[in-house]
Order: C-alpha cells, then structure tokens, then sequence
C-alpha cells in the first residue's frame, strides 16, 4: 500500500494545491488540512521578520479561502494596499481593534484556520501590540469559539 504524500516535504506552491486539490477530491481531509497550512507558510518565506511572516501567511489564508470558495485566484486587494500603507504592525493592530471582524476572519475561523487570522497573530506576539488590542482580539477569537492559550503562543512557525 503507498504511502500518503507529505505536504510538509514539499516547496513548490503548485504541487501542493494539485496535492490539495485531490485529497478534497478524494475527501481527505487530513491531507487537504496539511496542504493549506503548507501553502500558507511557503508564501511567508520570504520574509525574515516574524510578525510580518505571520502577517502574510494570514494574508494568503484568506486568499486561499477565496480561491477554493471561487475557484479561481482572487487577491485581497484592499488589504495588501493596507499593508504597504501603514505596515505589519499598524495594521493588526487596527484589525484586533476595529470591533467587527472581517470577513477572512469568519472564512479562516470557518475553515479551521484561526491561527491565521490576524487577531490571532496579535495575541501569539503581544508584547509588540497595545494592551487594547490584545484585549480585543482575544475577545473575538473567544466570541468564535477560538481557544487562545497564551502560554503556548510562540507559535508553531
């Protein structure tokens, strides 16, 4: 019996989203899982710093979640410009605070992806952000069911 593929042995974006594409085929959900979160991190490394790291993989979640939902390649626009505008920092702190939450959160936390929302990135680095707005992206991952240890926040990337 073969042995089932490794998304995490791979590099190359393309190959895991066929990867991807046929264990939903196949209604594997255990490598389909793997293959996004392999997909997310190889789209952050080119970046050094961690925060802006996590940043992008939460940035190309949401766009993954709008390529699988329509199944075509969909950027999300408004918030690459919001990136290159006020930066890494600036603008998961203006996301934690803004008190609805947008709609790639709904999508990642819906997915099973809430670690890459941007809220859950202000919690995992919260000695860079404002007291406020760990406060408040904790309470809107608490509000979706999100579990947020605080203790184990090195993160995993």
């Amino acid at each position: 019996m073969a042995e089932d593929p490794d998304p995490n042995e791979m590099n190359d974006v393309e190959a895991v989203r066929r990867l991807l594409a046929n264990a939903v085929r196949l209604k594997r959900e255990d490598i389909a899982n793997a293959c996004r979160i392999r997909i997310y991190e190889l789209s952050s490394h080119d970046y050094e710093d961690s925060i802006e790291r996590r940043l992008w993989q939460a940035v190309t979640a949401y766009e993954e979640t709008l390529r699988e939902k329509h199944g075509r390649k969909q950027q999300a626009s408004y918030t690459r410009r919001k990136i290159a505008a006020k930066g890494a920092l600036q603008t998961l702190t203006d996301w934690a605070l803004d008190p609805k939450v947008t709609p790639g959160f709904e999508a990642l936390v819906a997915a099973n992806a809430a670690e890459f929302t941007g809220e859950y990135v202000v919690v995992e680095y919260a000695e860079k952000f404002p007291v406020e707005a760990v406060r408040a992206a904790k309470k809107k991952l608490r509000m979706y069911g999100v579990e947020v240890a605080t203790s184990n926040m090195n993160g995993p990337f």
